[in-house]
């Protein structure tokens, strides 16, 4: 069966910022991705520094993993499931469009006492917002962002936090005024508790960022990302990033 998003679910995008559909995915097919990453993580402690292999571009800093960009090209099986339906269709009816471009596969390790975290951010600031290579022709930010949980995200091991709400306030140059996680928005801030197979639909505007790992446990996750036709003018590393993607129609 399909995996539509009701209309309420919709209104809640729109409202919040983001929506959570739980248990979109089967404890095996978590299982497969789970592998994957693990495959992934091999190769990537051995680096010291980024480097494209296989297809994929490992962001990595002394053995320090901080994400695999096109991370599909290198594990196809991830890349399969970047365009399954139950990701696609719903961001299909939240873009307003049955064709997408797919700008983002990525897989993000936060390893115990790794230090890896995320300031406060907008994911129109890392889609160039503003500058020649992005357009909101949908004129709702034209872009939808897919996370997976694929180990429970909970208080300790450096859950998302979001701003519920700071997307309608649009497009807010937080790069060009960076702040702490510990300030200005923390106050309104949530994290997102998640169990492996939950998926978080995220909307371009929604301020977000996460702090470090404090468990004894890794919190990996799945990012993909779709925009609306004709929206990226650019170029994103990684073999075969930017693929058009059809999704069963949103009717």
């Amino acid at each position: 069966m399909l995996l539509r998003l009701t209309k309420s679910q919709i209104e809640e995008f729109y409202d919040a910022g983001y929506v959570v559909l739980p248990g979109v995915f089967r404890e095996a097919e978590i299982r497969e991705i789970g592998e994957a990453f693990d495959r992934l993580r091999e190769t990537a402690i051995k680096l010291t520094k980024p480097q494209m292999i296989e297809g994929a571009y490992f962001v990595v800093n002394d053995h320090k993993i901080n994400r695999i960009v096109w991370c599909g090209a290198a594990e196809p099986i991830l890349l399969k499931y970047g365009g399954d339906e139950r990701l696609t269709l719903p961001s299909s009816q939240l873009l307003g469009s049955d064709e997408m471009d797919q700008l983002i596969c990525q897989a993000h390790f936060k390893l115990p006492a790794d230090g890896v975290g995320f300031g406060w951010h907008q994911d129109s600031d890392h889609r160039r917002y503003g500058t020649d290579l992005w357009s909101d022709v949908n004129g709702r930010g034209s872009f939808v962002q897919t996370l997976m949980a694929v180990d429970e995200m909970n208080e300790e091991n450096g859950p998302l936090l979001v701003v519920p709400g700071s997307g309608r306030e649009g497009h807010q140059f937080l790069k060009e005024h960076h702040s702490p996680l510990d300030a200005v928005f923390d106050g309104r801030s949530l994290p997102l508790l998640m169990d492996p197979g939950s998926v978080l639909f995220l909307g371009p505007y929604t301020v977000h960022g996460s702090k470090p790992n404090r468990s004894r446990h890794a919190r990996r996750v799945f990012i993909n990302g779709y925009a609306y036709p004709g929206a990226n003018r650019r170029v994103y590393p990684g073999e075969g990033a930017g693929r058009k993607l059809v999704s069963p129609s949103n009717e």
